[in-house]
Formats: structure tokens, sequence, C-alpha cells
């Protein structure tokens, strides 16, 4: 397999990309699953996360995505509970050269600590 969509559309972590701006820009087969189950929303490309997070997380997103915009973050990561146990998830930043463009989170059903 050499077609990166194929290879995110099946490997069994939710990935989610999105703009500076909070634009989902890409979701991979699994994050649809997750977000279908968690939200009653399968596709959510193109629109914004402020449609699906709380405002106290937007803040925290948004305070993230200017760290990585000044460069004084390299990635973030996080776990949290989930019902069949925990979840990492991991936040990436995406540069073209030096200009921040965007994030792309990992979610691994599973602790990765």
């Amino acid at each position: 397999m050499t077609d990166l969509n194929k290879i995110f559309d099946n490997v069994k972590v939710a990935i989610v990309a999105s703009d500076p701006d909070l634009n989902v820009t890409y979701a991979n087969e699994r994050c649809k699953e997750v977000f279908k189950a968690l939200l009653n929303q399968e596709d959510f490309v193109g629109k914004n996360m402020r449609d699906c997070h709380q405002p106290e997380t937007i803040e925290k997103i948004l305070a993230l995505y200017e760290e990585y915009r000044e460069k004084k973050k390299s990635l973030s990561y996080y776990t949290m509970d989930i019902p069949d146990g925990k979840a990492t998830i991991v936040n990436v930043p995406v540069y073209d050269g030096d200009k921040f463009t965007g994030c792309v989170e990992f979610v691994f059903e599973s602790s990765l600590a």
C-alpha cells in the first residue's frame, strides 16, 4: 500500500487534521466511526471544530495552536477515560516551511503510558 489515504483509512487509529482556523480538513475511516459513536455525526470534514467542542475546550485548542505557531511546543498529548478504558490523544503541528498550517490529531484507543 503506497496510497496514504488507504494506509490511514485502514489503520485502527483515529486521525483528524485541521487548518489553523480550526476547520477539519481530513478524517480517516476510524475517526468517522469514533465520532459517529460519540457525537452521532460521521461527516464533519469541512466543518469547524467550534461546532463539536465546548467553549473551554476551544480556548485550550486555540492556545495550543498559538504555541505551535510560535514554535514553543512540538507536540501535545494527554490521556482520557473512555468507555472501554483509556485513550491517548497526540496532537502534532504541521508546517509549510516556517508557517504553521494546521494540526494532525491521533487518537489511540489505549494508554501509551
